[in-house]
This record gives structure tokens, C-alpha cells and sequence, in this order.
């Protein structure tokens, strides 16, 4: 039947299925660059940067609980700590996903690849069962790229997630200095805003000039820096 047709081509796993997501992901990347993709850009930006400076605190967090296990109170950390970053990792790779079309590698499996940083555990009681399961935990590869990628992210976050913020800062203060030019050099002597001098009603209007430019250069370059962000982050943590 042709219901039967159109449904089995769009099941996981049947023939089309993945040009079907390859187009899918294409639209997504689609919609990320263009105006509404470069005025979204700085908010963007600044999630990812805060996601970015979370998981390098957590990341550290977790050679903390590492050097804890002498005294034990590390078997109870580390697998607490290592499902957190992973949330964390998981949840870059879904917002690259859906904002860039930037999803998992091919090939790369599901995001979830471990039911659970605790996992382990289940398996025996007590002691011996956190022992297991933080063993485990440390044993996996996809924990250290987890906490590679925590590392990356904070200089990432610097050269690509923060660079549509700034532009859009930048730019809009420039925009308003005509309005903000005398109260700004009353209280700024010797006050610059890029190469333009700040000494005069005209000197300001240059200064607006410049703002715009940095505002159309942000709402360019903003939806190409993230989605590079995406891309560096996916390559990292290697799904």
C-alpha cells in the first residue's frame, strides 16, 4: 500500500531515512545563519559560554573527587561528578544540533553512551559496587574526552561563542554615542572609541558610523563562529 511506502521510508533505519535527516540538518543550518541567525547570535553566544565556563568548574570538580579516593569519599564523587559533565557535554552537542545542524558524527552512535555514570554500581552492593562503578567511570574514553572538551570550551568560548557578543556590544554602544558622547568624555578624558577620538558632536557621529559597521559585521560573522564553536566541540568530544 502507499501509506505503508511512505511510513517504512521514514522509519529508523529504512531506505531514506537518511537523506531524510541529512535534510533535516540542512534546513537546521539553514535557519542558523541569515538575519534571525546573526540577531540570535550574541544570546546564543552567551549560552554557550556560560555552558562552556560550567563544565570547566565541573571538569575540575572531578580531579578533585579523583584525588579523594584515598580516604573513599572520591568512589561516591566520581560518578556523580563524571554524569554531570556528560549532561553538560550532551547538552552542547544538542544545542549545536539545533540551532546549526551541527549533529553527532556519522557513524559516531548515541549520544547516550552509557545508561548512567552510576551504572556500575547497580551491578553489586555496597562498597564494592561504588568501588566498580567508579573504576568504570574512569576507565571510559568518553570520560576524558568529556573532560578534554570542558577545557577546549573554555577557550573556545573566548575566541568564538563570546565574539558575537562583543560585536553586538560594540556596536551598539557605538551606536549610541551620540547620545552618550559628553556625559562619557565628562567623566573619560582623552576618551577613544576604536581609532575614532571622542572630542566632539561630529567625532560622535563618526563614532555611530563605526557602530553600525561592527553591528553588520557581528550579524555576519555571528551564525559562521558558532557553528565552528559546534564543529570544534562535536570534533572533541568525538560522537
Amino acid at each position: 500500500m502507499p501509506d505503508g511506502t511512505v511510513g517504512a521510508a521514514t522509519r529508523p533505519g529504512a531506505p531514506g531515512q537518511a537523506e531524510h535527516d541529512d535534510d533535516a540538518q540542512a534546513r537546521r543550518a539553514r535557519r542558523g545563519g541569515g538575519l534571525i541567525g546573526g540577531l540570535l547570535a550574541p544570546w546564543r553566544g552567551l549560552v554557550l559560554m556560560l555552558l562552556g565556563w560550567t563544565a570547566t568548574v565541573v571538569s575540575w570538580l572531578l580531579i578533585t573527587a579523583i584525588t579523594t579516593l584515598f580516604i573513599w569519599v572520591g568512589f561516591a564523587l566520581v560518578p556523580l561528578v563524571a554524569k554531570a559533565l556528560k549532561g553538560l557535554a550532551d547538552c552542547q552537542l544538542r544545542l549545536g544540533q539545533r540551532w546549526y545542524g551541527v549533529g553527532p558524527s556519522k557513524g559516531a552512535g548515541s549520544w547516550e553512551r552509557h545508561p548512567g555514570a552510576l551504572d556500575g554500581a547497580a551491578d553489586t552492593p555496597g562498597v564494592p559496587g561504588l568501588v566498580k562503578g567508579a573504576l568504570r567511570v574512569l576507565s571510559r574514553r568518553s570520560t576524558w574526552r568529556d573532560w578534554a572538551w570542558a577545557q577546549v570550551s573554555l577557550v573556545a568560548s573566548w575566541f568564538l561563542a563570546v565574539v558575537p557578543l562583543l560585536l553586538f556590544a560594540l556596536g551598539l554602544f557605538g551606536v549610541l554615542m551620540p547620545v552618550l558622547w559628553d556625559p562619557w568624555v565628562s567623566t573619560w578624558d582623552n576618551s577613544w572609541y576604536g581609532f575614532i577620538r571622542l572630542e566632539s558632536a561630529r567625532s560622535a557621529n563618526w563614532a555611530a558610523g563605526l557602530g553600525v559597521v561592527w553591528l553588520l559585521l557581528g550579524l555576519w560573522i555571528g551564525p559562521y563562529a558558532l557553528r565552528a564553536q559546534a564543529k570544534l566541540a562535536r570534533a572533541v568530544l568525538g560522537r
